[in-house]
This record gives C-alpha cells, structure tokens and sequence, in this order.
C-alpha cells in the first residue's frame, strides 16, 4: 500500500522529525542512467538490450537520462520521456576507454541533488558497470614496499588505496539526498576487485540502496530489472530538520513496525 506522511515516524539524532511530504512510485521519476562500459563486447551488449527492455516497460511518468562516464561525466541524452530515444542513445554508446565510476560518481550525485532540490520530482541515480580496479587511469593497487619484510603493513593491506578512496568518496555523498544504485555486470573474485566491489556496496548502501553484482550472463537481465524496479518504487522524504542541529545527522524511520531501507546517515552542507 502507497505510504503516507502519517504513517511514518521519523527521528533526528534521537530528537523527533516531522515529516512533511513523501513522494512515491506515482510521483514524477528523473532516472539518472550512467553507462561505464569498457571490456567483453558480448556482455555489454547483453546489458544494452537488458536495460532497453526494462527501461521500455518503466511508468509514463519516468524521465530517463543517459550519461556516459568515461574521462569525465558525459551527457548523451537529457530527460526525457521518449523510450526510443533513450534506447537508442544507449545501444549506441561506444565501449572504450578506461572505468569511470569512481571519478563520476560524486559529480552525478551532485547533479541529482541538483535537481532533487529544485524540482518537485523524486531523482534516481542508477550506475551500470564492468569495471576492474586493475583498469582505471589512476593506479589503486598499493605497492609493497619491502617485499622481503613480513611486517611490511603495504604486503598485509595492498588495498589500502582502495579503501582510502571509497572512505573519501562515502564521506561525500553522504551530503547528498538522492539515492545511488549500482549494478555490476562482471563480479571478480581476486582480492583486489572483492575489496573494490564491496567498496561499491558501501557506497551504495551510504545512500540507503544497494549495489548488484552479477556472477554470470544468466543474471545480467534479472539484476537490471531489479534495480530498476528498486529505483522507480522508492519513496522521497522531506523532514523537517531539529532546530540547531548537528552537522550530523542519524536517522530513524518507522512505518509502524515493518522493515524500511532507508539512508540513516546525512551530513548537512555547511551552508
């Protein structure tokens, strides 16, 4: 059942929140799509056709955006309506170049807000990715530097640059309101990537969502549905925020007992 303003009950830092509007799946919807698609051919185009279909099958009032995140955030198709429009725009990117995800995300989380706090729309982020960390223009694989030494902390933690990265980038977002899904074609299992692809779910799950990782082609379509589907349902809260309040913000929803996914942390702009 469509939840309502009086359904909800909200805190803030332990203090009560109201909440003063809630906009739902038969609200207006701004889909952010953000392609960053560089390796197998076979599965990108898998992908293409996986996103077209279920793009095809989204409510008459989604807006869909295409965006291209290789050297920078790229737009190749502004919101629109038109179904034909955006599958044509998607079948047609180009796969090349190096993964973008992590140098993009902030700025199309950005844009998002943008939007989110001008317009009287709800604002999805969905990105959609193959990368492997081996493969971005900046080298996030820490060196060790003394392979000979068994205390050596960069031979014991060669992630090291990844997790710093996704911890600079998670403390960023969390400014931000609209939430980011992601999906991922190609799941890795070297530790490298595992510690790149949970720096993806973490990051996710900063803006109350959560990243999808496909394991194998069969699951291609289903995981794309399924975000997509996450994405167009979710709910856009406004609350009204404590007077002087902590930059920091935790929060609590209930709806009456039943179990909600939702952002529990946001740090206020200084502004």
């Amino acid at each position: 059942a469509p939840l309502a303003t009086s359904d909800l009950q909200a805190s803030m830092n332990g203090r009560p929140a109201k909440v003063v509007a809630a906009r739902g799946p038969g609200d207006d919807l701004i889909v952010m799509l953000v392609l960053d698609l560089t390796e197998d051919l076979g599965l990108v185009e898998l992908a293409k056709e996986s996103l077209a279909a279920s793009l095809a099958e989204l409510p008459p009032g989604t807006h869909v955006a295409v965006l291209r995140a290789q050297d920078g955030l790229s737009v190749l198709l502004d919101p629109t309506p038109d179904r034909a429009a955006v599958k044509k725009a998607i079948m047609e990117l180009p796969v090349s170049g190096y993964p973008g995800l992590l140098d993009t995300v902030v700025t199309s989380a950005r844009i998002a807000d943008t939007i989110l706090n001008k317009a009287n729309v709800r604002v999805a982020v969905v990105h959609v990715t193959d990368s492997s960390i081996y493969n971005y223009r900046d080298d996030y694989i820490n060196p060790v530097v003394n392979g000979s030494d068994q205390r050596d902390i960069s031979r014991r933690f060669p992630e090291g640059l990844i997790r710093e990265k996704i911890s600079k980038l998670e403390a960023r977002l969390t400014s931000y309101e609209a939430p980011l899904f992601i999906v991922h074609l190609n799941y890795r299992t070297d530790r490298m990537n595992e510690a790149y692809q949970s720096g993806l779910m973490q990051l996710a799950a900063a803006t109350g969502t959560n990243a999808v990782f496909c394991r194998s082609r069969a699951e291609v379509p289903q995981a794309i549905a399924s975000t997509l589907a996450r994405a167009t349902s979710h709910y856009s809260l406004v609350l009204r925020v404590p007077e002087r309040p902590e930059r920091t913000l935790q929060v609590q929803l209930d709806n009456q007992g039943r179990a909600l996914s939702y952002r529990s942390r946001i740090v206020l702009d200084k502004d």
